[in-house]
């Protein structure tokens, strides 16, 4: 017998006596196959060599089964995920809102005569909008009585009565009322007739996860329903000076013109918080309201508006500039800076350095939290607060007062946070000279060693622009020869959700010698912390 198929002939044998002595054993062969950890073959069960190769086959045992595997809620399938979307979408409007309010606000730009506007200054002088103006915005429907939540600047812009209209997705529209509106937190409730649109769900928001998948939900651009996905990045109380009450939660799904008030949402669906705010030109950058604090602000609007309480103090989450500035022992809780005059806080005797830490006996681990336990509270409530004093604790106790529309942090301190730079009074001279220490140069023709001669803050500004020429024929300054006399000014400062004013300056310079120029500065407004 040729020697191929002698090998053939020992291979059979051996197969069929291995099968055989498994029946002789009264075992059955298992249906199920082993494989080998050499080669991949498949053999039958209870093989202790493989067929193939030869190789050992390590022996099974079935207590070290692993347990079946079962697939996370929040794992899905791209195609769930979709089937998800669609049915979010439709409880997703767009939101129309008109009004004919007139609308002034301070604008600045620069101008290129060096001898006049030294260093690049700006011009500045007051625009006024008196068109019919037509806004778009988005929202979302939560329970079943045809409520709708939005941003507050969407349903009244600037703090204006306005026109709402719904669209629906299938482009039927629908009037909307108003029922409340909250601009310290930019929240809006409207209502629309009970079963026009299908509700969605609140998520928890405290229970969001760094890197965790979201989407974005709007009318992004006025082109119709947008979705963009992104991942969490900020779940901790992130605060940019936007609204008054913040405690955002920061992702990457791209918002812009048009997605302000519309959901955002996990893969099931389910509203994580109400998208607020992005910046169109720097990707990555989506600031929502987070659903626990948008729940509580619904929850008061439903009663037509939401009365916050106040104790009138100007605050900041304690951090190192904080411990160097008041030499602060207790290294957490909410610092104040600033108390205002006449509030509660100022006839209880709280004072700037003072560590707020709680309140009615309750730990406050945010400044969100302290925040909104006063606001929560409302007007006319007794409480009291949890204060550390240079090491020492002391209880405070207080009456709330209803919070005003847009309280006031200190003028000088406010301008020059805007500013980047501090204002030096030398009371023997009689002047106010800028220091700029870090050569911050925010404001153009602003700069080290220059001299206030006088300010003409943005209440005050004409709708022409403020040349030189105006400046010193029709303008009416406020003369400044101390800190005092830049407060008065800086008071009056605000205007259209803008801070700006137009300084005369005056120092001297190498090559132009003395120099007496003006420059004009406006920015957005940035909100600090009030309480």
């Amino acid at each position: 017998m040729p020697a191929r198929s002698q090998v053939l002939f020992i291979v059979l044998v051996t197969g069929f006596l291995l099968f055989a002595s498994a029946f002789a054993e009264g075992t059955a062969p298992d249906p199920e196959s082993v494989h080998c950890v050499v080669c991949g073959a498949a053999n039958p069960a209870g093989s202790r060599f493989c067929q193939a190769d030869g190789a050992p086959i390590p022996e099974y045992v079935p207590a070290r089964k692993p347990a079946s595997f079962v697939r996370s809620a929040d794992t899905l399938t791209d195609e769930e995920i979709q089937e998800t979307l669609d049915r979010v979408a439709a409880s997703v409007v767009r939101i129309r809102a008109r009004t004919t309010t007139t609308y002034k606000y301070p604008t600045t730009w620069f101008k290129d005569r060096e001898a006049e506007y030294y260093g690049r200054a700006m011009l500045g002088k007051i625009e006024t909008s008196e068109n019919d103006r037509r806004l778009e915005g988005s929202g979302f429907a939560i329970g079943e009585d045809g409520e709708i939540v939005t941003n507050a600047h969407v349903a009244s812009p600037d703090g204006t009565q306005a026109a709402v209209t719904i669209e629906l997705r299938d482009g039927k529209s629908v009037e909307a009322t108003v029922v409340g509106v909250d601009a310290a937190s930019d929240i809006a409730l409207l209502k629309v007739p009970a079963g026009t649109i299908p509700p969605l769900e609140w998520g928890d928001s405290r229970n969001v996860r760094v890197g965790q998948q979201v989407w974005a939900i709007g009318n992004s651009l006025g082109i119709g329903t947008s979705f963009t996905r992104g991942t969490m990045s900020g779940i901790s109380n992130t605060r940019v000076g936007l609204n008054q009450v913040e405690s955002f939660l920061h992702s990457d799904a791209f918002t812009t013109h048009g997605n302000s008030g519309g959901p955002l949402v996990d893969v099931n669906g389910r509203v994580l918080g109400l998208c607020d705010m992005g910046f169109g030109e720097e990707k990555g950058q989506g600031y929502t309201i987070p659903s626990h604090m948008a729940r509580l602000v619904v929850e008061r609007l439903r009663k037509g508006k939401y009365e916050r309480g106040f104790v009138g103090l100007h605050v900041k989450p304690v951090d190192g500039d904080a411990v160097s500035l008041y030499n602060l022992v207790r290294r957490d809780g909410t610092v104040i800076q600033y108390v205002l005059p006449d509030s509660p806080a100022a006839q209880a005797g709280l004072r700037p350095g003072d560590v707020v830490y709680g309140i009615n006996g309750r730990m406050t681990p945010s400044t969100y939290i302290l925040q909104e336990s006063i606001s929560s509270v409302g007007a006319g409530s007794a409480i009291k607060l949890q204060v550390d004093r240079q090491g020492k604790a002391i209880e405070v106790a207080l009456n709330t007062v209803v919070r005003p529309e847009a309280p006031r942090a200190e003028p000088l301190q406010d301008m020059q946070d805007y500013l980047r730079l501090y204002f030096e009074e030398d009371p023997k001279a009689r002047v106010v000279t800028i220091r700029d220490p870090n050569r911050s140069r925010r404001a153009p023709g602003l700069y080290e060693g220059a001299v206030i001669k006088s300010v003409v803050p943005g209440q005050d500004w004409p709708e022409e622009a403020i040349t030189l020429n105006y400046y010193k024929t029709r303008a009416k300054p406020i003369r400044v020869s101390s800190l005092a006399d830049l407060r008065t000014a800086f008071a009056r400062t605000h205007v259209g959700g803008r801070v700006a004013a137009t300084f005369e300056v005056m120092y001297v310079n190498g090559y132009f010698g003395m120099l007496e120029p003006i420059c004009s500065v406006s920015f957005d407004e940035v909100w600090p912390i009030f309480i």
